[in-house]
């Protein structure tokens, strides 16, 4: 149920002392990979409208929850935001913070091809909580890529919410790039194609849902990343919805944890009985590349009908067996140099996946992170 920004203001408030960070619930496991704590004692920016940007062609920028600029872009409508939690359900402490702190909503309506959009939401507020909220409409007339790169400074609590429903064959880019505590919730409809390919890397606490309703003959393909390094943690969730007869769902993702960082994935496909006919796979992919480094797959099939085309998890870990060591240290490779060698081809294979211009950004996002 959509509501106007003053009445999920007031919602938010109302709510966020009484719910939980999350219900059991939400999550395939018991355990909390996110730590809540780290949300603690940050109030709400104090809603200074920032300064004007100057943003490059078919770039949009958010800054401090506010829009800031835009740039030219053909096909490509921005503008304020009347209705907010379109797709989503104030249902946990942290959506209840978010929406409390909520100063502008923006609309982004793409109606033609873009290579790509670029729509940056940027927080820094230290000691304050900055909310940053985009309804993303992709129509059917759409085609290219859509990022959506989400960065909160160190200090600064941030919170993004990208919803909305795309109608187009359209690439969708999501990076979350890890300051100070951030909280990303995507959730979008799938009229027709989306090729999701997420990036989450770095921060003290980053962690990031992601949600694809899947409608009849419609699909969703995610290829996404996580990367951790210094003491950094995430937790990254990707649920891909068959709602809708004949759907097809798949999501493959990759992580990385290196130093002593702390990585959690999970990749949940899940049928409901509205999805006869539909398909699902979820693949997860760790790589440990330090001493004191956790990181964990937990990919989950969820089917609640009999009649599917097909179902099916998979995990895996990227580290080489004592052959494929030895082969390379025949050929000159240094020990040392090993863990290098596996996370550069890890992030190869997530960079591959991606087309000519969001590849460029994404990759100018992982070298600036000193990961390549």
């Amino acid at each position: 149920m959509s509501m106007d920004l003053s009445t999920a203001r007031s919602r938010g408030l109302e709510l966020a002392g009484k719910l939980p960070w999350q219900e059991v619930a939400d999550s395939p496991t018991i355990r909390y990979y996110t730590d809540w704590s780290r949300f603690e004692g940050f109030k709400p920016s104090a809603g200074t409208r920032p300064r004007p940007a100057s943003p490059a062609p078919c770039e949009v920028v958010v800054s401090g929850g506010y829009l800031a600029g835009r740039g030219p872009c053909g096909g490509v409508e921005v503008d304020a935001a009347g209705e907010v939690f379109r797709r989503l359900d104030i249902g946990s402490r942290i959506l209840a913070l978010h929406a409390s702190a909520l100063s502008e909503a923006v609309r982004v309506r793409v109606a033609g091809r873009v290579e790509p959009l670029v729509v940056k939401l940027v927080a820094d507020s230290p000691g304050s909580h900055v909310a940053s909220h985009v309804i993303l409409e992709v129509e059917e007339s759409a085609s290219g890529s859509v990022v959506v790169y989400v960065e909160g400074n160190v200090g600064t609590m941030h919170t993004a919410v990208v919803e909305g429903e795309v109608r187009g064959a359209v690439e969708y880019v999501l990076v979350s790039r890890g300051g100070g505590p951030q909280y990303v919730h995507s959730a979008l409809a799938v009229g027709s194609q989306v090729y999701a390919r997420p990036l989450v890397l770095g921060g003290v606490m980053n962690a990031v849902r992601e949600e694809y309703v899947v409608a009849a003959g419609a699909s969703a393909e995610v290829v996404g990343m996580e990367l951790g390094y210094g003491e950094s943690r995430i937790d990254h969730v990707v649920s891909v919805v068959n709602d809708a007869p004949k759907g097809r769902g798949f999501a493959r993702l990759y992580a990385v944890a290196a130093d002593r960082s702390f990585v959690a994935q999970r990749a949940v496909g899940r049928i409901t009985p509205r999805g006869a006919g539909s398909e699902s796979a979820v693949e997860g992919v760790v790589y440990i590349a330090g001493e004191g480094a956790v990181a964990n797959s937990q990919p989950v099939i969820l089917v609640e009908t009999g009649d599917v085309e097909g179902a099916r998890h998979s995990a895996a870990d990227a580290a080489l067996d004592e052959e494929k060591e030895f082969f390379l240290r025949s050929r000159g490779v240094r020990r040392e140099h090993i863990p290098r060698l596996i996370m550069a081809s890890l992030v190869d294979q997530y960079l591959s996946s991606l087309s000519e211009g969001a590849r460029g950004f994404a990759e100018a996002v992982v070298r600036s992170a000193g990961l390549l």
